[in-house]
């Protein structure tokens, strides 16, 4: 299975705790070959300063597949970790 996994950061909110980010990602998976889109979502991710959790529950109930959810965590896990250092909360208007 050929699948391209396209991710945007589209929001960034404080979290329960000081040092916490809730950063709500845009995630959109194709099918290489066809272009046929397999998901559309959004897909809320916690940062703290001890890692970066994507919402399992959230990953869960968006794909039946085993392999898609696994690849979606690390995918989606990885793609947040490069970017933690340039993560800033969103600015109310």
């Amino acid at each position: 299975m050929s699948v391209q996994f396209l991710f945007e950061v589209q929001s960034v909110l404080p979290g329960e705790e000081s040092n916490e980010k809730i950063v709500l990602v845009s995630t959109e998976l194709l099918y290489k070959t066809s272009g046929e889109t397999i998901y559309t979502g959004v897909i809320p991710v916690r940062v703290t300063e001890h890692g970066v959790f994507v919402s399992v529950p959230a990953v869960t109930a968006a794909f039946n597949s085993k392999y898609l959810r696994t690849e979606t965590l690390f995918r989606l896990k990885r793609y947040i970790k490069r970017m933690r250092d340039y993560l800033d909360f969103d600015k109310k208007e």
